[in-house]
């Protein structure tokens, strides 16, 4: 039987192998039962295998007595705000892979609020997937188009962020804009110029997906920002639930810097729960230090976006991020939202009057590793439990926390790999432990 997985951002795999069209209509028709003669919203990014898994999953939906509307090529946030301001709508479903390259892609399952649904939802997603899997599920086409429909949802989407962007004063600032050649190419330009910044557009959709481009690859944003004289660049990726920034010299802006100077801002500003900012156990220690100095109590969750949601919901509001540059706004979307980051970075940099490298350089780091090692499908489990694996983490964590560091080995929730993570004062002795625990987790790999 096929083993059914979502991860820390719905069901990945490289499309065509271990994402199939068929894997697609089993997540069909396990919704309708789920949400029987529920109208399901699907959106999708720029890969070429996104067309074929929505119209499986959308024939399937329709084939099981739900209502579909394809709204076609859009952010995840985007989807996930129209989700939420559809009463009609049970779900909502994005065929992408975010960050990953252009051979995989993904299905991310939104609720009715638009926020990702939760851990116990996705195990009766999955074991319906499987059941459904196991006596086969047919591929068939869905039985119409809704280009109507799905332009005027993805109008709803640019009128949003537009009424957003136009309580911004960015007039003055040139900004480069990356869109990874994904799901944002449609909206970028459009959205960030009704700040009143000028607005130079890269990676529109013209290319491949991810390659080279975009939040997870910003030198060539980089040399486009040096290169036209901008004061910054915001570089998104496939999905644009991301938004990473760099200076006017290039430099990428670490994203906990960011998380840093956004929660100053609001800070500052009186934003209703800036005292409080929410991030995971991968930010910076330095930034947990800096913004205590400055009044506001860093609250940390598991790694994950959603984590990050869940939390900010449970304590009214505010504000929270991810080291990637996912950024949570509560007052503005139900989910991460990498346009709308943009734009509160454009309104954040306009209001300082300074560089941002300028203000990203008052922001204190403890020196920090991060390393990936591969992992055979399937044996990350495996390899963690260790006996040798877990001893060179106890050995690492008790290395570093003699100088105040510390120590994170955890698996990838949307790849094949272990990913290590060491921080402390000492750049030496961060050094030392994660090559030791590369250098295991390595040899164990080579052995099996």
């Amino acid at each position: 039987m096929t083993t059914v997985r979502f991860g820390t951002d719905g069901i990945r795999g490289i499309a065509g192998e271990t994402l199939t069209v068929e894997l697609a209509a089993a997540l069909g028709v396990a919704l309708m039962q789920q949400h029987p003669a529920g109208l399901v919203l699907i959106g999708r990014d720029t890969r070429p295998s996104g067309p074929a898994l929505a119209s499986a999953l959308a024939g399937a939906i329709e084939a099981h007595g739900g209502t579909v509307i394809d709204v076609g090529i859009i952010p995840t946030p985007g989807l996930a705000s129209l989700v939420a301001g559809e009463p009609r709508a049970a779900c909502g479903v994005v065929v992408t892979a975010s960050h990953n390259p252009v051979e995989y892609n993904g299905l991310k399952v939104l609720a009715r609020d638009g926020r990702k649904i939760p851990d116990a939802q996705e195990r009766a997603l999955e074991a319906a997937m499987e059941g459904a899997l196991a006596v086969g599920v047919q591929v068939v086409a869905p039985s119409a188009s809704h280009a109507a429909e799905a332009e005027e949802y993805r109008g709803r989407y640019a009128r949003a962020l537009a009424a957003l962007a136009q309580t911004v004063s960015a007039a003055g600032l040139r900004v480069v804009v990356d869109a990874a050649h994904g799901a944002a190419s449609p909206f970028a330009v459009a959205a960030l110029a009704a700040t009143g910044a000028t607005v130079l557009p890269f990676a529109m959709g013209d290319g491949v997906i991810n390659d080279g481009v975009g939040a997870t690859d910003p030198a060539a944003l980089g040399e486009q920002v040096r290169a036209h004289g901008a004061d910054l660049g915001i570089a998104l990726d496939g999905d644009a639930d991301r938004c990473v920034v760099v200076d006017a010299g290039g430099r990428t802006i670490d994203g906990d810097v960011l998380i840093a100077l956004i929660a100053l801002d609001r800070k500052g500003r009186g934003v209703a729960g800036s005292d409080r900012a929410v991030a995971t156990v991968l930010t910076n220690s330095g930034v947990e230090r800096h913004l205590a100095a400055h009044g506001i109590t860093l609250e940390r969750t598991p790694v994950g976006d959603r984590h990050i949601a869940e939390r900010l919901a449970a304590g009214q509001g505010g504000f929270g991020g991810e080291k990637s540059g996912h950024l949570l706004f509560t007052e503005l979307s139900p989910t991460g939202d990498g346009l709308l980051s943009a734009i509160t970075v454009l309104g954040l940099v306009a209001r300082a009057g300074i560089p941002v490298g300028e203000m990203a350089d008052a922001v204190p780091l403890d020196p920090q590793l991060q390393r990936t090692v591969p992992v055979p499908p399937g044996e990350g489990e495996r390899l963690l439990a260790e006996p040798e694996l877990q001893t060179a983490i106890r050995e690492a964590e008790a290395a570093l926390a003699q100088t105040g560091g510390r120590v994170l080995v955890r698996l990838s929730g949307t790849e094949p790999l272990l990913r290590v993570m060491g921080e402390g004062p000492d750049h030496a002795a961060v050094s030392t432990a994660v090559g030791r625990l590369l250098e295991v987790a390595a040899s164990l790999v080579r052995g099996r």
